[in-house]
């Protein structure tokens, strides 16, 4: 239903049934989510400029969470950053 049941599709939703499709249980995925440094920057230049950025803080502060303990869900995410941009992690086991 959440990837035809509407006139909007989700290509991201469609790289996570890929994913799950090929690997349910997601065991090639470690689950941590690395940043490149953008968002540290974006975050920076925002705080120089006293202008609130909620979600790019929450967003990178995930990403450090993901390195110290990976969820179901970071692996999701991981998954499908794959898809749409080719990321690699190092895969689990």
């Amino acid at each position: 239903m959440w990837r035809r049941g509407s006139v909007v599709s989700s290509w991201l939703l469609d790289l996570i049934a890929v994913a799950l499709a090929e690997d349910e249980d997601l065991e090639h995925y470690t689950g941590t989510v690395e940043d490149s440094g953008e968002g540290r920057w974006t975050i920076g230049a925002a705080i120089d400029e006293a202008v609130p950025a909620t979600v790019l803080s929450a967003a990178l502060y995930a990403r450090f969470r993901s390195r110290e303990q990976a969820s179901y869900a970071d692996k999701l995410l991981s998954a499908m950053r794959k898809g749409f941009g080719g990321h690699v992690e190092p895969k689990a086991g």
